[in-house]
């Protein structure tokens, strides 16, 4: 029974399936046409349907070519079946059809390029409609078929879209003669100014050699729009013919045109206009000149570069700043020999702007000229030159720089050079710079966040310089002047800087970052300088730090030069590591002048908080510092200095300046700072000491924080003091 019952199903299956088959693949899109179902699901059936695209989907489709909303759908689902009886479907909608469902079939009926139609879309060519007589325009200049021709030209002037048809006939002409013929009709015709511009434009190119004397004519005519016309096709028109005539028109044209003639050149490309851009770029109006000289540089011809050598020396500013931007920018082999050759010039503005431009292009090659100019007694030049060579200048100049400096009566620049030359051979070595704190952000009080991730990424990567932005770190602040902060160490000394945003901060890398080959020729060199090339040599040295640096500012210190001697003391005021401190203890003690005295006593505190030795050495150098302070402005840098040594030696000698009214705020702050990492290991000083802040009183945030500071201690009982 169970097998029976299989073989009638498998029959009955066999039976059912030549009647699905027979079923037409689009019959259910086809019924929900048919049927009341919504707009949007009817449209989406004919969006199907034109993929399908079957017979039996034709004359539902064509049904609706008359439905306001859907007519646009329908004529989707049509205009892509290749069946011939949906051209007849639209030639009938043609006769039927008004309005807005007119002209989207007749724009259908161009689309498919219907020859049968033409006669029908003649007749409407007159209708009093404007929609629907455009669209019969475009039609026919789709259809582009000789009655569809004939009859555009009977309505060209009269139907503005005639014209437009025209020129479709023309762009898909089967033959150049038969395109000029519809081009130059549609020129002789009144239509709109953008018409004509795209007929004459057409009928020159269509013309190809022929169309150069009508692109001539157009561009000495009158006519401002077909001297657009003619613009666009001097572009377009190859050939090196073209590029010869529009060259030779060039010179003969107005004044007002020539820049804009000059311009079309160059998009050419074609280096048979050099010759006229020249003679335009030497003997223009100035304007015209810039266009010259801008096309010039667009060509990249190798010809140009000693007129604007030349030119860069006008006496037209404008001319000048032109030719010397074009020169800055100008690619070819022998640009960079035509610019080194304008620094042998007599005239010393041209010799400036050969060194201007020798800088801008980085031309390493005229290093040896610009260290002859730099050794020039004209400071003008010599500064110039030794303000590139700064930029350029490698190691082996340092010798030739160095003799410079010693001869030089003004040695600023030269130590200038020398400074930027020695600062771009340090190198990073790897785990000699660590960044200990870094933070962006409206400092010191503002919204801010720690970046010290992010710039030891940055130094880990290599660079030493840091650009200080947003893009960098985050906007911190929304419409906020930022800065940003950091304390690092170079080579072990302890360096910081702030600068703004918007900057780039390059992170000093100290002694150890300077190689043998830079720091050997300076020291040679301080030991026989004399006078102000010394002092700069000195100044150079210091910057770079170092046990041999230290050395020559010790001894420095005892020169006969008043000057030397002044100079080497205020070095060791500014020194970086804590070598200098028993120096600047001595200097303390035994000081020339009161105000060297203040600077000694300023770098020895700075220097006694960032040694790396115990708290409590640290602590007795500050305490010391202390006793040696004469005033208030100084003890206070000693107060901010104990918090980075916590220890109960600091909090004692923090704790002792709260009597002294001008103090107490400093003192308080140093103390709660202090007290603040000691709660748990000596509460009972913190707590004496905190109790006294308060006693003798200071700022409502200074006291908050000291009484957040005993809430902190605990009872034995382990409740709060």
């Amino acid at each position: 029974m169970k097998r029976f019952t299989c073989c009638l199903l498998l029959s009955a299956g066999l039976t059912a399936a030549p009647f699905a088959f027979a079923q037409s693949p689009d019959a259910a899109l086809i019924a929900v046409l048919k049927s009341d179902a919504p707009q949007q699901q009817k449209a989406d059936a004919c969006i199907d349907l034109g993929r399908i695209g079957t017979k039996d989907s034709i004359a539902p489709l064509a049904a609706l070519l008359g439905d306001e909303k859907l007519s646009h759908m329908a004529r989707y689902g049509l205009e892509s079946n290749p069946d011939p009886a949906v051209d007849e479907a639209f030639r009938a909608a043609l006769v039927q059809l008004k309005g807005k469902p007119l002209a989207g079939v007749i724009q259908s009926v161009g689309a498919r390029r219907d020859a049968k139609a033409v006669e029908t879309l003649v007749k409407l060519l007159g209708d009093s409609d404007g929609e629907t007589a455009a669209a019969a325009a475009a039609s026919l200049g789709k259809i582009g078929t000789a009655p569809a021709i004939s009859a555009l030209k009977l309505a060209l002037g009269k139907i503005p879209a005639a014209a437009e048809g025209l020129l479709r006939c023309a762009e898909t002409a089967p033959k150049p003669d038969q395109a000029v013929a519809l081009y130059d009709a549609v020129r002789a015709a009144q239509v709109p100014p953008s018409v004509k511009t795209a007929a004459a434009r057409g009928a020159i190119l269509a013309r190809g050699k022929a169309g150069i004397p009508l692109l001539l004519e157009l561009l000495k005519g009158d006519d401002a729009v077909l001297f657009g016309a003619a613009l666009r096709a001097g572009i377009e028109l190859p050939g090196k013919e073209a590029t010869k005539a529009i060259s030779e028109e060039l010179g003969k044209l107005p004044a007002e045109r020539q820049g804009r003639v000059a311009a079309v050149l160059a998009e050419r490309g074609d280096a048979a206009a050099v010759p006229a851009l020249l003679a335009l770029a030497r003997g223009g109006t100035p304007q015209v000149r810039v266009s010259a000289i801008n096309a010039l540089t667009r060509l990249g011809n190798a010809a140009a570069v000693p007129v604007l050598a030349d030119l860069a020396g006008s006496a037209d500013a404008e001319v000048a700043k032109a030719a010397q931007v074009a020169l800055a920018g100008f690619s070819g082999p022998n640009v960079n020999a035509t610019i080194i050759e304008l620094v042998k010039k007599p005239d010393v503005k041209v010799r400036l702007m050969g060194v201007e431009l020798i800088g801008r292009r980085r031309i390493v090659e005229a290093v040896p000229e610009l260290l002859r100019l730099a050794g020039e007694p004209d400071p003008q030049v010599s500064g110039a030159a030794l303000k590139v060579l700064g930029d350029i200048a490698g190691v082996k100049e340092l010798p030739a720089l160095l003799v410079i400096l010693q001869k030089a009566p003004a040695p600023e620049a030269a130590a200038e050079a020398l400074s930027s030359v020695c600062l771009r051979q340090s190198v990073c070595v790897p785990g000699s710079l660590v960044v200990r704190k870094a933070v962006y952000g409206v400092l010191p009080d503002g919204p801010s966040k720690e970046v010290s991730a992010k710039v030891a990424e940055l130094v880990k990567s290599g660079l030493s310089v840091i650009e200080v932005s947003n893009n960098t770190f985050g906007d911190t602040a929304p419409g906020q002047p930022k800065k940003f902060r950091v304390d690092y160490t170079a080579n072990g000394v302890a360096k910081s800087a702030t600068v703004n945003e918007g900057t780039t901060l390059r992170l000093e890398l100290g002694a150890g970052a300077t190689p043998p080959e830079v720091s050997g020729p300076l020291h040679a060199a301080y030991a026989q300088a004399q006078g102000a090339p010394k002092l700069a040599l000195l100044r150079l040295l210091c910057s770079f730090g170092g046990p041999k640096a230290l050395d020559v500012v010790r001894a420095a210190t005892g020169d006969a030069n008043a000057e030397v001697k002044e100079a080497a003391m205020r070095a060791l005021c500014d020194w970086q590591t804590a070598e200098a401190l028993p120096d600047l203890a001595k200097m303390v003690r035994a000081a020339p002048s009161p105000k060297l005295k203040i600077l000694a006593l300023r770098g020895y505190i700075r220097l006694a908080a960032a040694q790396e030795v115990a708290a409590a050495e640290k602590v007795a150098a500050l305490k010391q510092a202390l006793a040696w302070a004469e005033r208030d402005e100084e003890r206070r840098l000693v107060l901010a200095s104990l918090a980075g040594a916590p220890s109960p030696e600091a909090l004692a000698l923090a704790a002792a300046s709260l009597d002294n009214a001008n103090l107490k705020e400093d003192a308080g702050l140093a103390a709660v700072a202090i007290a603040e990492s000691l709660t748990a290991s000596h509460p009972d000083l913190v707590a004496g000491v905190m109790k006294k802040v308060v006693e003798v009183g200071g700022s409502e945030a200074l006291l908050k924080r000291t009484r957040d500071c005993l809430g902190q201690i605990k009872k034995p009982d382990g409740q709060a003091k």
